[in-house]
């Protein structure tokens, strides 16, 4: 068992705005259950208002309990604190709002105006206690000076009742004040000097934990950095390769090339020797005519021997026919030789897009595995704090010396107590004698 007190507050509605709602959002999934004490309702939102106006009205309630409404008007009425069960522990709500109780009565606000406010946001369970320090009937605020004192006797006890003792430290701080001894005492610091160095140890801590996460992020910048200069590598490979892939395709074909433009030459040089006369145009078309002879052929013949079958034409056809296969041809190739380069590269590509995931789920799992380490080192000073083992800390061996010269003082009062009385009854000794003469 752990309570743990908060600061004092001026808002009721403040502290209902954080308590009955998710941390830094407006829904409620981590309000486990609500419970009132001292209050006309259940509704909590109802019970916060009944609170505000308690504490706004305390002179009012002074005054018709008969009280003097004398001294300043109560600044902070918001009092808050909780209790948490360890993780291994499974409290019913009864159980909760049972142990709620002892520790109102414990700090003597068991008449005090109460909203309860469980959560389960945690591995632990626990449970909020919001009090009204002004009496809903006498007006008067309630005294909390040594409220963490009557806590922590109250958790011991409480330990003990349940059969298990789980803070060994907290028992024997206790032990040692009910013998007088001096446990830890706040008086004995230079307040001042110590929150300072309390605000510095806060202060490197945060500046620790800030570092290493910035080392964090700036390492996992590099690595997606590293990443996508070699995925803009692997892209301009890519590139490369097509275009080393296209030309080699060209040259491959450039002989099929020069022999088709060789080939075509030397036939629109031959069609340009047949048309000089009319017996070699004659020739020239009884050697490339196409189709059966017959009357159209005839027909032909005569309009190759008068020039009018425009030769050149025919043959422009059929070079640009023969250039476009070879085209074709070539671009076949050239698709097939890229489509085996871009598989590749898309292999590639694949296993580059695994290894961004992989490395995503790394970075996400070190960045979480960071952030509970952070968490662990502020729980870790949270504890210190509140078990005091900072000010030892403070303290160092000047602490034990406090401690000694405390029970020196301690010491040394209670010699002069003693002699005090001792003389107190002599000289009632010595008056009775004088009275008997």
């Amino acid at each position: 068992m752990v309570p743990k007190v908060a600061a004092r507050g001026t808002s009721f509605k403040g502290a209902g705005a954080y308590y009955l709602h998710d941390k830094k959002a407006r829904s409620a999934a981590r309000v486990a259950f609500t419970h009132t004490e001292n209050l006309p309702t259940d509704n909590a939102e109802q019970a916060l208002k009944c609170m505000a106006y308690t504490a706004l009205h305390q002179d009012a309630l002074k005054r018709a309990n008969g009280s003097a409404a004398t001294g300043r008007k109560l600044a902070k009425p918001v009092y808050t604190y909780s209790l948490s069960w360890a993780p291994d522990e499974t409290p019913t709500q009864e159980q909760m709002i049972a142990a709620a109780r002892e520790t109102l009565e414990a700090l003597g606000l068991s008449d005090h105006e109460v909203l309860m406010v469980a959560h389960n946001d945690e591995p632990h369970p626990h449970i909020h206690l919001i009090v009204n320090r002004v009496h809903p009937e006498t007006g008067k605020a309630a005294v909390l000076s040594n409220d963490h004192l009557g806590l922590s006797r109250w958790a011991e006890d409480y330990e003990r009742r349940n059969g298990k003792i789980r803070c060994e430290e907290r028992v024997k701080n206790n032990a040692a004040r009910r013998r007088g001894m001096f446990v830890k005492d706040r008086r004995s610091l230079d307040p001042a000097a110590f929150h300072r160095w309390r605000r510095e140890q806060g202060k490197k801590a945060y500046a620790a934990r800030r570092a290493s996460s910035e080392n964090l992020a700036a390492f996992h910048k590099g690595q997606r950095q590293a990443l996508g200069d070699e995925r803009k590598r692997i892209w301009r490979q890519y590139r490369q390769d097509m275009a080393a892939r296209r030309r080699e395709v060209r040259t491959l074909n450039k002989p099929q090339w020069a022999a088709l433009f060789r080939s075509q030459r030397e036939e629109l040089k031959a069609l340009n020797e047949a048309q000089k006369t009319a017996w070699t145009r004659l020739l020239y078309h009884l050697k490339n005519r196409q189709g059966p002879a017959g009357k159209d052929g005839v027909k032909n013949a005569l309009r190759a021997v008068f020039g009018q079958d425009n030769p050149h034409g025919v043959l422009a056809r059929k070079h640009q026919a023969e250039r476009k296969a070879l085209a074709r041809a070539v671009s076949r190739q050239t698709r097939k030789a890229l489509q085996e380069l871009d598989r590749d590269f898309q292999a590639v590509l694949r296993r580059h897009e695994n290894e961004r995931t992989d490395l995503e789920r790394r970075h996400k799992k070190e960045r979480t595995s960071l952030a509970w380490d952070h968490s662990a080192q502020s729980q870790e000073r949270a504890r210190k704090i509140r078990e005091g083992s900072d000010e030892k800390e403070y303290l160092g061996e000047k602490g034990e010396a406090m401690r000694s010269a405390f029970m020196e003082r301690v010491k040394a009062r209670a010699k002069q107590t003693k002699k005090r009385r001792e003389e107190e009854r002599k000289k009632d000794r010595d008056g009775g004698r004088e009275r008997d003469r």
